[in-house]
């Protein structure tokens, strides 16, 4: 389990700012692994502001974050990437199907 991308959606053409953070969903494409999202929550535009002395680190974070703002990406999905085995599709589903309802008996309820 992985998360799907370093920050929710970016505006349109944004990705040309952050596609050196993309690895955590071309790889298993690459690698041909089976690989579903599932959305946990959504972009808090309060909780989820960076913090005003916020300094990326490197280029990969400076890419990722140069277009991120929680207030115009409120109510973006958030969510948990589940990969599996190649040609695993059917355990991949499972895996998925297994984190929701670990999801749900916490009361965790994604409402798109």
């Amino acid at each position: 389990m992985t998360v799907p991308n370093a920050t929710p959606a970016t505006p349109h053409n944004g990705l040309a700012n952050s596609f050196a953070s993309c690895g955590y969903s071309f790889l298993f494409n690459f690698v041909d692994y089976p690989a579903g999202i599932i959305p946990v929550t959504k972009v808090d535009p309060v909780k989820d502001v960076l913090p005003k002395d916020f300094k990326p680190r490197n280029h990969v974070e400076k890419g990722a974050y140069k277009n991120y703002e929680a207030e115009k990406m409120g109510g973006l999905p958030v969510g948990v990437q589940i990969i599996g085995r190649r040609l695993e599709e059917e355990w991949t589903l499972k895996g998925m199907e297994l984190v929701e309802e670990a999801l749900h008996k916490m009361g965790i309820r994604y409402d798109g």
